[in-house]
């Protein structure tokens, strides 16, 4: 953990059987209750947002997936129209 200031409050209960749990594994790591909670939260909430922005597909999946991105493109008559309109933005 960096030495930056820390300027955020969380406060929680917890059960005792929980409080006993985690105070036992930060004494057994040598580092304040506070570190360690925090340490372990963010490590776990990196692997949430890491499984969340991921994209898993099966073999053949990502097959279906390389065949659809090699098809021909189709033009969508909207887009096409839409894209052909003179822009509303100014130019610099």
């Amino acid at each position: 953990m960096t030495t930056e200031q820390r300027d955020r409050r969380w406060t929680f209960r917890v059960r005792e059987r929980s409080d006993a749990l985690v105070r036992e594994a930060a004494t057994l790591e040598g580092v304040s209750l506070t570190t360690f909670v925090e340490e372990s939260a963010v490590a776990r909430a990196q692997e949430v947002i890491a499984e969340h922005q991921a994209i898993r597909l099966s073999p053949e999946a990502f097959s279906r997936f390389v065949d659809a991105l090699d098809e021909a493109p189709v033009a969508v008559p909207e887009l096409v129209e839409l894209f052909s309109r003179p822009s509303r933005i100014p130019q610099a």
